[in-house]
């Protein structure tokens, strides 16, 4: 009965995965005019939302300042035109908000599929 519940499980993520990975290369293709996929982008966010279940999942929210904390620290470091508009800021808050609902969202399904 667990297995099923972890294959289940890792399905959806699989699959949201996909979808969030497409839909920022979309998005980039967009905003930048970059065409295909950023795999080192998606792996990070992978990792980035990992993090967050498992935080979430442990009940450690204050990983979430943690991990504002670093994302604020690799945020410093760059610098947009002069004259541009802020589309990188725009973009990397929506992604950053986008990509913590999804950690939360994976969070709810684990506990409500009682995998904790």
């Amino acid at each position: 009965m667990a297995t099923d519940k972890i294959i289940i499980i890792a399905g959806i993520i699989v699959v949201a995965e996909m979808l969030l990975a497409f839909l920022f290369a979309v998005t980039a293709q967009v905003l930048y005019k970059k065409i295909g996929f950023d795999f080192k982008s998606i792996i990070k966010g992978m990792l980035e939302r990992l993090f967050l279940m498992t935080a979430f999942i442990n009940n450690y929210p204050g990983a979430l300042t943690f991990f504002s904390a670093l994302k604020l620290a690799t945020r410093l470091k760059h610098h947009e035109k002069e004259g541009g508009d802020n589309k990188y800021n725009d973009y990397y808050l929506v992604g950053n908000l986008v990509s913590v609902a999804v950690a939360i969202g994976y969070t709810w399904v684990c506990q409500h599929l009682q995998l904790q």
